[in-house]
């Protein structure tokens, strides 16, 4: 009897350190703290790889971007804001604006080439970009590339907000409610359904994705190619050059004829003359 007391105490002792054990282990594995590794800080703003638990395939990281792709596609976003309360308060202009300056693209840019080239494929590269004008809030976000070639971009503050930055950063959420992100060329853009194969979005944030491949990247030697002929103009020139050469060298026999032409007359007239 007493063996059968002692034994019950111990089997829900037992059947409750088995629970909270196990809790325990699924927590640590739907648990992973976020890593970040600082890839650059300075005044004009940070850049840093974090590990992230909201991919759904993984991204194609490392990756070889040059600056013109990247340049390119900061040139190409830009926002807008839907009509409603605090854009009506604060936003005085619902026309697209760019998401980023010039100043702060070529800021970005290649410290997002050297951060694509260390990224793993458990790494979305994060940047932030504090406001450096009154009325600018900061810019931040994060990118990372999908296989074949999907640039995904989400953003949560723009530079080019106009009106009082304290009071619409503590409405930052009921702002970007109402943020869209476009890109030109149009046609390089996801569907926004298509995107959230990807990765788990937040709505808080502004997303786009880009399929970069449908780009035309401008050629860092675009100034040399433009400044060499093309094969119709270098025909065109080596033509003229030929006939500038041939129209030369008749010159020189005609040239040449004429005075072996005075020579011979004035042999003449030597031999003419009496001694």
């Amino acid at each position: 009897m007493s063996n059968t007391c002692f034994k019950a105490p111990r089997h829900v002792f037992l059947t409750c350190c088995g629970t909270i054990l196990t809790l325990l282990l699924a927590v640590q594995c739907t648990w992973t703290p976020t890593i970040k590794t600082l890839i650059h800080q300075s005044e004009e703003g940070n850049i840093t790889l974090e590990t992230s638990r909201q991919f759904k395939i993984l991204p194609n990281h490392p990756q070889v971007l040059s600056e013109s792709i990247i340049k390119q596609i900061l040139q190409g976003l830009t926002h807008t804001q839907e009509n409603g309360l605090l854009q009506e308060l604060f936003i005085s202009d619902s026309k697209p604006s760019p998401v980023f300056s010039s100043a702060q693209i070529a800021f970005l840019t290649p410290h997002l080439v050297d951060a694509f080239s260390k990224a793993t494929p458990e790494e979305l590269i994060a940047f932030r970009i504090p406001g450096q004008k009154e009325g600018a809030a900061q810019v931040r976000g994060e990118i990372a590339v999908f296989p074949p070639a999907i640039f995904l971009s989400t953003i949560q503050s723009f530079a080019d907000y106009q009106g009082n930055p304290s009071k619409m950063a503590s409405s930052s959420r009921n702002l970007q409610k109402h943020t869209t992100l476009m890109f030109s060329p149009e046609k390089a853009v996801l569907n926004p359904k298509e995107t959230q194969r990807f990765m788990n979005l937040s709505s808080q944030d502004s997303w786009i994705a880009i399929n970069y491949a449908d780009l035309v990247p401008f050629s860092e030697n675009a100034l040399d190619k433009e400044a060499r002929p093309t094969p119709s103009i270098q025909n065109h020139q080596l033509e003229g050059t030929s006939s500038a050469k041939n129209t030369l060298e008749q010159q020189l026999q005609d040239l040449r004829r004429k005075v072996d032409e005075q020579a011979e007359e004035i042999q003449r007239l030597q031999q003419a003359t009496p001694k």
